[in-house]
């Protein structure tokens, strides 16, 4: 039949597959017979997050782990964004308090835990309020930025909508950049 798919057709060279920067919708667009049309546009994967009563996306390829509080170790003469240093895995991982730096307090309602982002040298660590889960926005759900702490608005790129709640896109590598920046002025 000349409406089936080829499995040969279908299936992804594992130098394709196994690439760590591919996207769900780079990798719907691979693989598939040009006789099929372009394929839908696929919705992004993100963790999301809460700080604050702040709501915030991070791209899932982009979060390391995500564990229960482990001790952090306080640095003197630091702001208290700067929750202070964890030890995952052998490596010295700096922990933020994105809570601090909007003005607010981390829940202490919910449970406190750590979402590590990044890969080697570039590992840093946010603390946040519960379990961090998986959220899928694609185009369709973009929405105007709402108001949010000024403090923040560097960090902030896009919103996305899920029924009465917005969800904010932290530019989590620009954040520690400038974090970075403070620790170091």
């Amino acid at each position: 039949m000349q409406n089936e798919i080829n499995s040969a057709d279908s299936l992804l060279a594992p130098s394709v597959a196994l690439h760590p920067a591919r996207t769900a919708g780079a990798l719907m667009t691979i693989g598939l017979p040009r006789r099929y049309g372009a394929p839908l546009a696929a919705a992004q994967e993100w963790i999301g997050f809460e700080v604050a009563n702040i709501k915030f996306l991070v791209p899932h390829a982009q979060v390391n782990e995500i564990s229960e509080m482990p001790p952090v170790f306080r640095l003197p003469n630091t702001g208290r964004w700067l929750f202070g240093l964890v030890n995952l895995h052998g490596n010295l991982v700096p922990v933020f308090d994105l809570a601090s730096l909007i003005g607010g307090a981390c829940n202490t309602k919910s449970k406190t835990m750590l979402l590590v982002l990044g890969r080697g040298d570039a590992i840093a660590a946010i603390v946040v309020n519960g379990i961090p889960n998986r959220k899928r926005f694609g185009a369709s759900n973009r929405t105007s930025l709402p108001a949010f702490p000024e403090s923040i608005r560097d960090y902030i790129s896009n919103a996305y909508a899920e029924e009465e709640q917005v969800w904010l896109e932290l530019d989590h590598v620009r954040f520690f950049e400038m974090m970075a920046h403070r620790i170091s002025g």
